[in-house]
């Protein structure tokens, strides 16, 4: 069984989506690791919304991903 990959105690990432080495585990926000990361919760804002939106993806195949922000809805 693969093991998720660390960076000392936290987990490296792929910035696409954030995605760990383990398929379909994701990591946002101060757990995460990846080159040129800052700690702001701002980024961890953004991290999630691309983790949710590839996790959509895998449970809805072919469905388009639905936005919805606050100046819209």
């Amino acid at each position: 069984m693969a093991k998720i990959q660390l960076n000392g105690k936290k987990i490296n990432v792929n910035t696409e989506n954030y995605q760990t080495s383990k398929k379909g585990i994701f990591a946002v926000g101060d757990i995460n690791h990846y080159e040129g990361k800052l700690d702001l919760i701002l980024c961890g804002f953004h991290e999630t919304t691309l983790a949710v939106q590839e996790a959509f993806k895998r449970i809805n195949p072919g469905e388009r991903v639905p936005f919805g922000y606050t100046t819209s809805n």
